[in-house]
C-alpha cells in the first residue's frame, strides 16, 4: 500500500517492530545511513549492505573523531523529509538526531523502505 507523501508511515518510537532494522543500526549506523541515503537518492532499494559509500564513510569519520555523526544523520534526515514532504518532528530533527539517534535512523531506514521497497509514491508515479 502506498504511503501518502507529508505522512510518515513509521512513528518516533516504533523501533522494535522491526528488529532487523533496530539491530542494524545498534550494529552499524554508518551502513544503515548509507542505505538511507542510497534509497532516497535513487528512489530504488539499496543494493548493498554499505548503500551510499560517502555518506557511510563520512558519517563514520565524523561520529569517531568528533561525536558529532548526528550532524550528518540529520542532513540525511532533511533529504528525505523534503523528498516525501514530511513533517519535522515534534522535537525538532536536530534534537532527536543528537539525543535519540538510533531511534531517528531506525525510523528514517524503516520509512524511506516502506516507501521505496513496498511500493510507495515513487512507484506509484512512475507506474502513471
Amino acid at each position: 500500500m502506498a504511503v501518502p507523501d507529508g505522512e510518515w508511515a513509521v512513528g518516533p518510537w516504533d523501533c522494535c517492530s522491526d528488529p532487523g532494522a533496530g539491530c542494524l543500526v545498534c550494529c552499524c549506523a554508518p551502513c544503515a545511513l548509507g542505505q538511507i541515503k542510497e534509497m532516497v537518492t535513487t528512489g530504488n532499494a539499496s543494493t548493498g549492505f554499505i548503500g551510499d559509500m560517502e555518506t557511510c564513510c563520512l558519517y563514520w569519520l565524523v561520529q569517531g573523531c568528533t561525536g558529532c555523526g548526528f550532524l550528518i544523520s540529520m542532513g540525511v534526515r532533511t533529504e528525505l523529509r523534503n523528498k516525501y514532504k514530511l513533517p519535522e518532528t515534534p522535537c525538532g530533527d536536530c534534537l532527536f538526531n543528537c539525543c535519540c539517534g538510533c531511534c531517528a535512523i531506525t525510523q528514517e531506514l524503516k520509512e524511506v523502505r516502506t516507501r521505496v521497497v513496498n511500493g510507495g509514491p515513487d512507484s506509484v508515479e512512475m507506474a502513471r
